[in-house]
């Protein structure tokens, strides 16, 4: 099954909004084997629109629009579908009903404007918002199925996963089987030679598709027949253990969180480069307060010393940014938060603040687990957000290799 994406805005052209919607969605197609082969990205111009869906329609199966489905004038998405589809909007009194109570209840009363969210087609469908008051449409001409959903992340997501999603597997008469294996620690190029061999020789009847990121690599298994994809999986996998963390979408934090649970281990988190960023990849998994005991983000010397009891002569004589604070550090918050491990961040994320000595992307990390602690230095980009998440990445990369050995 092959589709074509289109997102709409004028944000999106002019860069004031970064398009995160066409990456998730053409991962989310990709996992249930759909080929996303043509993306557009256009304004808010109804002709534009109709054009644009004419030219993608052709050998698709799917068509997939985001954005233009609010209230203000600019939103002309559903516009543009009736005019395409050649229906005519009514207007739904029992969801204009459901809005005004639902407004109601955050003590706002509903605006005019929000009226024309409440109109419906009459020859197409209503895709159905439970996160805001934009609904989707839902169109077929000829073979091909068209959707129109909200440009706000989290709606779109919401409604592919409980809607489109479900209705696009269900058309699959041989569907594609996906497995995914999630790597980090290696570059695509070294990782490709552990494996390419191994590809070749046994001549399954399968796709493998190499997925790189900034925080790993993944490894995407595509066919008809689930038993090849098992069967390569099996092959594949021995050769890269050290760097596989999981499968499909689970996460690094996940996969450590559940390691601790099972060991009964906790852990706290000293951070300084990467400002808290690590604490907040450990929360974002639900019952992460199981493991997680809290974290210290010491961003200066005089919080290092203050809070984990960085030594005022290891910091003239050695440095912020050193294997001698991030040892002391990552033994610090261990002893305040009384925790079986400690693991702590110290670095030059950049632009500026980087010496020959110690140049922008100097990243020390350290890791305490009461036996010894483990130092690792790194020396990763100029780039400053690029800098944190990899040490974020990184540093629960070193959790989660010290778990597997206990």
């Amino acid at each position: 099954m092959k589709a074509a994406l289109i997102t709409i805005g004028n944000e999106l052209l002019s860069g004031f909004t970064v398009n995160t919607n066409a990456a998730w969605i053409g991962q989310e197609m990709g996992n249930i084997g759909i080929e996303l082969r043509v993306q557009h990205t256009i304004g808010d111009d109804k002709e534009h629109i109709i054009t644009a869906l004419e030219d993608v329609s052709k050998d698709m199966s799917v068509v997939v629009v985001t954005g233009g489905l609010g209230p203000t004038h600019d939103d002309v998405t559903p516009s543009a579908f009736y005019s395409y589809f050649e229906d005519k909007p009514v207007f739904d009194e029992q969801y204009w009903k459901e809005l005004t109570e639902r407004f109601s209840r955050i003590n706002y009363s509903i605006p005019d404007l929000n009226r024309n969210q409440a109109m419906k087609p009459e020859k197409g469908e209503v895709i159905q918002n439970m996160l805001g008051s934009a609904r989707g449409l839902q169109f077929k001409k000829g073979s091909c199925h068209y959707f129109a959903l909200p440009g706000v992340p989290k709606e779109m997501k919401a409604m592919m996963m409980s809607t489109v999603l479900p209705f696009l597997k269900s058309l699959e008469e041989k569907p594609i089987s996906v497995r995914t294996i999630r790597t980090t620690g290696i570059p695509e190029s070294a990782l490709a030679e552990k494996i390419n061999k191994k590809i070749i020789s046994h001549n399954f009847p399968c796709s493998v598709a190499f997925l790189p990121k900034l925080t790993g690599v993944d490894i995407r298994l595509f066919g008809q027949d689930a038993q090849n994809i098992r069967d390569m999986e099996e092959i594949l996998t021995p050769v890269i253990e050290k760097y596989v963390y999981g499968y499909d979408d689970v996460s690094l934090e996940e996969v450590v969180g559940n390691r601790l649970r099972e060991l009964g281990l906790t852990l706290a988190t000293a951070e300084s480069c990467t400002g808290g960023l690590l604490g907040h990849r450990i929360t974002s998994v639900s019952g992460s307060s199981d493991y997680y005991l809290g974290g210290v983000v010491s961003y200066n010397n005089e919080a290092k010393m203050e809070l984990l009891g960085v030594k005022k002569q290891t910091l003239e004589k050695f440095g912020a940014v050193s294997e001698e604070t991030v040892r002391e550090m990552a033994q610090g918050v261990r002893s305040l938060f009384k925790s079986d491990l400690g693991i702590s961040i110290s670095g030059i994320a950049g632009p500026t603040g980087g010496t020959p000595e110690k140049p922008v992307g100097l990243i020390y990390i350290g890791l305490s687990s009461g036996k010894e602690v483990a130092v690792k230095k790194f020396n990763f980009f100029r780039d400053r957000d690029s800098n944190k998440r990899i040490s974020s990445q990184v540093a629960l990369n070193m959790i989660r290799l010290a778990l597997k050995n206990e």
